[in-house]
């Protein structure tokens, strides 16, 4: 069944300054209407707060309401070229995520998608003679390691990256991901490799994606091993509006959606 999603986004951000400490305000309300006629609702709000002290080192925290229920809420602490974060475990990953999506296209089937247990995590990301590394932990004891190198070849700009995420108590929630971006001009190629160490079997998933920017318009691809793919558009009709299409298919089924984004 194809299904058009039209979602109309309102950014609206307000950035106080007080004391050396920094205030942000931002939110998101989205109007969709879908196949059968009927509309939905969705908004969400984030409030941020920043401070830069005498030695350099930067405190910020984040915290945000999605649909008035709670989400979650983060503080980093950054000094030089390290960073710690509290209360998001994948912040610092590693490995190239794919681009290309629009609307509710992104087939989203790179990187270590298992970690998601931010109850107590903490994040440690910094950068090492060139290099970015990545480590972070939860309450649970779950782990993951990455690092990722940017180089040039040819005037060709290239991130390799790679994660190895470790589940305390499912082994089989185990992955291992590897990938690899490449920009020339105006196009961004992305190669992303995921070993899941499932009960029945080392599970591979291989994904990638390519984006082409021409003035306004940007034209994406995606796609996956397991038959999944999508296709998407997204147009600056004048800065802050943008209006996006996409269409994604996962083997099965096939869902077209658009949306027009405003930012403020």
């Amino acid at each position: 069944m194809r299904k058009l999603l039209l979602t109309s986004v309102g950014i609206t951000a307000l950035t106080l300054s007080a004391n050396a400490t920094d205030f942000t305000l931002s939110g998101t309300a989205k109007i969709r209407i879908a196949d059968d006629g009927n509309t939905s609702n969705h908004t969400t709000t984030q409030i941020g707060v920043s401070k830069t002290f005498d030695n350099g080192m930067t405190a910020s925290y984040t915290a945000g309401m999605s649909d008035n229920a709670a989400v979650n809420a983060e503080m980093s602490v950054a000094a030089d070229a390290v960073t710690v974060t509290f209360g998001d475990i994948d912040q610092n990953e590693k490995s190239p995520g794919l681009n290309g999506d629009s609307a509710a296209s992104d087939i989203a089937t790179e990187g270590a998608g298992n970690a998601a247990d931010n109850t107590g995590a903490i994040s440690l990301g910094a950068t090492i003679a060139g290099a970015g590394i990545g480590a972070s932990t939860n309450n649970a004891g779950d782990t993951m390691f990455g690092a990722s190198i940017d180089t040039d070849l040819g005037g060709m700009a290239v991130t390799v990256g790679g994660d190895v995420y470790n589940d305390s108590d499912n082994a089989s929630a185990d992955q291992t991901s590897l990938g690899i971006k490449a920009t020339l001009g105006s196009l961004v190629i992305v190669m992303n490799s995921t070993q899941n160490e499932a009960a029945s079997g080392d599970l591979d998933d291989t994904s990638y994606s390519a984006a082409y920017t021409m003035g306004g318009l940007v034209i994406g691809f995606q796609g996956n091993d397991n038959d999944a793919s999508s296709y998407s558009a997204t147009y600056t009709i004048v800065p802050g509006m943008q209006f996006e299409l996409g269409s994604k298919d996962n083997g099965t089924t096939s869902t077209s959606s658009g949306e027009l984004q405003l930012s403020f």
